[in-house]
């Protein structure tokens, strides 16, 4: 096997690669779009990636045996990252081909002091989540897909209703419970908050709906937001049929008692009236709360992993 620069002339077989990976993962989940089944959907998107950056192919002979390339980006969670999405890499030997693959580009990335490398992979590729787990990888998020049935499980019924303005204040005390949250550990996830009007842009977009969940007496417990597919999550799920959730919470209070779950499905019942055919959830695999809920109703379909290279001379820079 050779390791080589990945250049234009491997990009159709690329595409072929990354198709007949979709392929496998669309049988055990026929819901998800039948478009990234077609090889030229890929080896169209793979020309921007392999023009913006390195990357490299294996090759037995003249068969490409895998190609591995990344976004290479100034500033992600702080740091300079390579992120590689899950249609910019692929290998038919996972273990073996990503492991060689890996052990060259990394190279090239980290002499341009790019230390942070994120990765997206497909959830059927056992074989290649152990090679990027031995290569140091751990597991950081996970985006989930169900159909549109009602979920199971569900317990109270509290009053839910379409945010107005009127309740404005408590949305966003809800969206600023959830940043405590996340910002608190395991997950210790920190970044820049978002505008307090956010929230009104919702309420004035037809396409997005954010619901509140109440006790009685009118407090807030509960909120999920949910529109057109998110472009913040992986490439896979991205279609017209598809609806995602951007945002959920519910205070501690309120949790254990089935609220989230009637949320959920007054969302799901909302959605499909608008005709979705699908609804899916990315979160933090180190937010466990939320990892518990939403695998109880949602089936994993990427996984995106994290490396920091530790180099103490850069990182006091």
């Amino acid at each position: 096997m050779e390791i080589v620069t990945l250049r234009k002339e491997h990009l159709e077989d690329a595409g072929r690669l990354v198709s007949a990976r979709y392929r496998l993962l669309r049988r055990e989940l026929p819901l998800l779009p039948l478009c990234y089944e077609k090889p030229q959907v890929w080896s169209s998107m793979l020309e921007g990636i392999a023009s913006a950056g390195p990357g490299v192919a294996a090759l037995r002979g003249s068969k490409l045996a895998g190609f591995l390339t990344g976004w290479q980006i100034a500033r992600l969670r702080g740091q300079r990252a390579v992120y590689t999405p899950e249609w910019a890499n692929a290998a038919d030997d996972s273990r073996r081909v990503y492991q060689e693959m890996y052990g060259t580009l990394s190279a090239c990335w980290v002499a341009d002091r790019y230390c942070d490398h994120y990765i997206t992979l497909l959830p059927q590729d056992r074989d290649g989540i152990e090679a990027w787990q031995w290569l140091g990888f751990g597991h950081y998020a996970v985006d989930a897909m169900r159909a549109m049935e009602p979920a199971q499980g569900t317990g109270a019924h509290p009053p839910i209703r379409r945010t107005t303005y009127a309740e404005l204040a408590q949305a966003v005390e809800l969206r600023d419970g959830l940043m405590q949250h996340l910002a608190a550990a395991p997950t210790f996830l920190r970044f820049d908050p978002r505008a307090p009007d956010d929230f009104e842009k919702w309420v004035n977009d037809p396409a997005k709906a954010l619901w509140l969940a109440f006790f009685e007496g009118g407090e807030a417990v509960a909120s999920l937001g949910l529109g057109p597919a998110s472009h913040d999550a992986c490439t896979i799920i991205r279609d017209e049929g598809t609806t995602s959730i951007t945002n959920a919470f519910t205070r501690e209070a309120a949790r254990g008692n089935g609220v989230a779950s009637a949320l959920l499905n007054r969302a799901l019942e909302w959605a499909r009236a608008e005709g979705y055919i699908r609804c899916t959830v990315d979160f933090e695999a180190a937010n466990v709360l939320a990892a518990r809920f939403w695998l109880r109703h949602f089936r994993p379909v990427a996984l995106s992993f994290y490396r920091h290279v530790n180099n103490a001379e850069w990182d006091e820079q």
